[in-house]
């Protein structure tokens, strides 16, 4: 792989593979990658890495359960449903510097999910195998494991996408690859919340 080509690969699946779709990002030309949108996801104290969960579905269709008189019967009785895929953000803070800025990117963070959805934006999830365009975002939560020192640095993004057509997704694959390689927008037009006041004691978050 070619250093250009492991590049883009990292941005799209690595740091950038969670994707706005309208809403917010209406103002930037329709669609723009999370990371970018929220600056603090990509702080040097508080960097933010993805991986797609185990899972999640390319085909998914529903089978008739009551009885049929033939295969060609049963075969025409399936209905297709809308498939699944689910995202894992690991987000360690390096220091206390990125404790402190832990508290104010989430609170940014679900801000900016809560907008974005609002105004009748969408996600679009880049994975290695397959692009889910137009997902709806079903939960975001917390998957820790409890035995690590630090706590809430592990996420999991739950995504379900309505059927679409597949020429739609394979138009879209390309214009995303070009604007990887391109350079990737940094700001949009939304107003960011204030952010909270952080306590002076933080000995809680030390190791």
């Amino acid at each position: 792989m070619t250093s250009l080509a492991q590049t883009t690969f990292s941005a799209a699946f690595g740091t950038a593979p969670i994707w706005l779709q309208g809403g917010i990002a209406q103002a930037i030309g329709g669609y723009a990658p999370l990371n970018a949108v929220l600056p603090g996801m990509n702080n040097l104290e508080f960097i933010a890495q993805y991986k797609p969960l185990a899972g999640s579905t390319l085909a998914k269709w529903q089978v008739a359960e009551y009885p049929l008189a033939n295969f060609a019967t049963a075969a025409n009785a399936v209905v297709q449903q809308p498939l699944d895929v689910s995202m894992m953000m690991i987000c360690p803070a390096q220091n206390n510097g990125g404790y402190v800025l832990k508290i104010a990117i989430f609170t940014a963070l679900q801000a900016l999910i809560q907008n974005h959805i609002s105004a009748g934006g969408t996600f679009l999830v880049l994975t290695p195998a397959y692009v889910y365009n137009n997902c709806l975002l079903t939960t975001l939560r917390d998957i820790s494991n409890p035995s690590e020192k630090q706590v809430q640095f592990i996420y999991q993004w739950d995504f379900t996408q309505p059927l679409i057509t597949a020429s739609a997704s394979q138009n879209l694959l390309g214009t995303l690859m070009d604007k990887i390689s391109n350079g990737l927008p940094t700001t949009t037009s939304w107003t960011q919340p204030p952010a909270p006041v952080i306590p002076n004691d933080i000995n809680y978050y030390a190791d």
